[in-house]
């Protein structure tokens, strides 16, 4: 494990979209795609205390993706959250920063942004 890298678990619904962000990240030499789960289940499967960052999208196929939020901040406090959506409203903000999310953004945040937000993130804000 590269402990220059921020390790980031992803979890996101549609493979294309998840695998081609997976991809795109780990060009970085900052970043680390180390996790992907398409669902609570899947993600229920990962290790999470190794997590710099987490990605969230919050509706997945089984469950909240807001309840991963809180999951992962348990296993891991040191591990911060970012919520990546195609819905932006105030009442998800609310939800995403109450669960413990740091920033929400929509999916089509240009990918030199998302990188920047993770980067701010993984940097504890």
């Amino acid at each position: 494990m590269d402990k220059d890298k921020k390790r980031i678990l992803l979890v996101a619904p549609h493979n294309a979209f998840r695998e081609s962000l997976a991809r795109r990240l780990s060009q970085e030499a900052d970043l680390e795609v180390a996790w992907q789960a398409g669902s609570v289940a899947d993600t229920r499967d990962i290790h999470l205390d190794g997590i710099d960052v987490a990605v969230i999208d919050p509706v997945l196929p089984d469950g909240d993706g807001m309840v991963l939020i809180r999951e992962v901040s348990v296993a891991n406090p040191s591990a911060l959250a970012l919520v990546l959506s195609h819905r932006l409203d105030q009442a998800l903000y609310n939800q995403a920063l109450g669960a413990g999310a740091v920033d929400v953004l929509p999916t089509d945040t240009p990918v030199e942004d998302f990188i920047d937000a993770i980067r701010r993130t993984g940097n504890g804000g």
